[in-house]
């Protein structure tokens, strides 16, 4: 059912002019449970146990864990003698500690000190990494800001938060398809400052030469990415343009 749903997605992405990138945000969790608790409880107050599938989300996720101190689970695991990760995805690239285990077996750890994963029966106790997955979306056809809200909000989550390099990194990856000069984000002028009209932090800038606008006109209270520049723009709301949408499982849990 999983696999339909997912290709039924793609198919409609396809037929409406969509595309789409995926952020992996890394989470830890410092209570030890056996592998099978862990991935009930990603599962229920986040998207999953983490998984990294190929070296770039590996770096990534290395980079969000640096500071954390035990070994902790990841989500892979053994299953009829092949190593998955747990959405599903047969795993191929495995930074293993030291050497690979000569068959697939029991569940997967990070080993701290080494950066290294290391295999162990499933009900072993330690932490463990949870991820949230979110997807942007590009729709291309042409909204107003105000526009492009309601409708990433009726189809989707929301107008999409760059809030983060990486989030910002993947906006790029798709701009390229857009056919406005402009693309909408949930970037909003409201009360004398900007912000994210999904709530998050407004740490993370990438304003044209740094330079955050101050008090806009009236009309240009509406934050764009640029496809040339690839910096953040503010923009007449009333001007229609294509925009960034963004879904996904991003339950907030306070652990």
């Amino acid at each position: 059912m999983k696999m339909k749903t997912t290709l039924a997605l793609l198919l409609i992405m396809e037929l409406y002019g969509l595309s789409s990138g995926l952020i992996k945000q890394h989470f830890f969790v410092n209570e030890k449970m056996t592998w099978d608790s862990a991935s009930k409880y990603c599962k229920t107050y986040f998207h999953d146990l983490s998984t990294f599938i190929n070296e770039n989300e590996e770096k990534q996720f290395l980079e969000d864990v640096l500071d954390q101190m035990p070994d902790a689970w990841v989500g892979l695991y053994a299953e009829s003698g092949v190593w998955k990760w747990s959405e599903g995805e047969n795993a191929t690239e495995i930074s293993w500690d030291i050497n690979q285990p000569e068959k697939a077996d029991g569940c997967v750890f990070l080993r701290q000190g080494r950066k290294k994963l290391h295999n162990i029966e499933c009900t072993a106790e330690y932490a463990f990494f949870c991820m949230n997955v979110s997807e942007f979306v590009l729709v291309h056809q042409k909204e107003t800001w105000e526009g492009a809200l309601d409708y990433c909000r009726t189809h989707y989550n929301d107008l999409a938060s760059l809030s983060t390099k990486e989030k910002m990194d993947s906006a790029l990856l798709e701009i390229t398809q857009a056919e406005t000069e402009y693309v909408w984000t949930g970037l909003r002028h409201l009360a004398g400052d900007w912000l994210w009209v999904t709530g998050d932090d407004l740490n993370y800038t990438a304003w044209y030469q740094n330079e955050q606008p101050q008090c806009p006109a009236r009309e240009l209270h509406c934050g764009a990415l640029d496809k040339q520049t690839k910096l953040w723009t503010h923009r007449d709301c009333e001007e229609k343009l294509s925009f960034f949408c963004q879904y996904g499982v991003m339950k907030q849990t306070n652990l």
